[in-house]
């Protein structure tokens, strides 16, 4: 049989405890009874000598013997970290807005990533071509012969893609970086809702 001591606010089995090891007013109860007082244990519920369960407010409230009393000090901790937690998933939403955007102009989403690690070089030898044509563009020269176009073709089509690109990317991360500061000054969680999370194609030319 399993029993429910108010005093001690603990479970007895008395395949387990011995008589003298069960307290007075443990109360015998079912395996349903067992289990609904249980959960409510483990969310921090009071049970009351009649086995009431009596849920607890926040993690804020203590038990005084009587009833549910506020912590302030814990409410405000509270509070604080339940704000903290809503800024940085705003951050964090923040951040990947911002990518998804990016993404989405600049095709980065349907281009594998051993292609984009070429970008910085393709980005490179158009630059040094653009100050000298006699500069050398291995990495461009290759992309074209095995595309079968035009070298001048690539390497005027790579700056232009790069300049474009650098464009986009000093935009978004502007803005991107305004909605942070706007986020990180916020107070509260009005605050934070009502900082909508949207971005602008800046003029990229070509």
């Amino acid at each position: 049989m399993i029993y429910y001591s108010h005093s001690a606010q603990a479970f007895f089995d008395d395949q387990i405890h011995s008589a003298a090891q069960i307290p007075e007013d443990a109360q015998a109860i079912d395996a349903q009874q067992h289990q609904a007082l249980l959960d409510a244990l483990n969310t921090g519920a009071h049970i009351g000598a009649d086995l009431s369960i009596i849920p607890r407010p926040s993690p804020a409230h203590t038990w005084n013997g009587k009833a549910w009393v506020v912590d302030k000090a814990k409410q405000a901790q509270a509070v604080q970290a339940a704000f903290q937690a809503a800024q940085n998933a705003k951050l964090a939403e923040l951040a990947n807005a911002a990518q998804a955007f990016v993404d989405k102009y600049a095709k980065t989403d349907i281009v594998p990533a051993f292609e984009q690690e070429t970008w910085a070089m393709q980005g490179a030898e158009a630059r040094a071509w653009a100050d000298d044509d006699n500069a050398p563009t291995p990495v461009l020269d290759g992309i074209a012969q095995h595309r079968g176009i035009d070298r001048i073709t690539l390497i005027r089509a790579a700056l232009r893609k790069t300049q474009q690109y650098e464009t986009l990317a000093a935009g978004v991360a502007g803005q991107r970086q305004a909605l942070q500061v706007l986020i990180e000054q916020a107070k509260t969680l009005d605050d934070l809702a009502a900082i909508e999370l949207t971005f602008r194609l800046p003029e990229m030319g070509g």
